[in-house]
């Protein structure tokens, strides 16, 4: 696992591995489109890689509503991310 940074956009993971290729944003507490501008960033400059927020149980509905995967952060621990569709 390794992560993304230009200044001043980042994600906080990108993996690879038979599950995929992800790119993962962790966010607590409420999340904006604003909150989500590097994630969208980093999959529209690789468009290989999916995006997949982990958040609090609450936010799975709000990133969904935005047009991005997110599942809560207990189930990544558990499972890890989404199998491939």
């Amino acid at each position: 696992m390794s992560y993304w940074r230009e200044e001043p956009l980042e994600i906080d993971g990108v993996l690879e591995g038979s599950w995929g290729s992800w790119a993962i944003e962790v966010k607590t507490g409420p999340v904006s489109a604003a909150d989500l501008r590097g994630i969208t960033e980093f999959t529209r400059r690789y468009s290989s890689y999916r995006p997949l927020v982990l958040c609090d149980e609450a936010g799975p509905a709000a990133v969904e509503r935005l047009g991005l995967e997110a599942m809560p952060w207990s189930d990544f621990l558990l499972a890890g991310p989404l199998r491939s569709a």
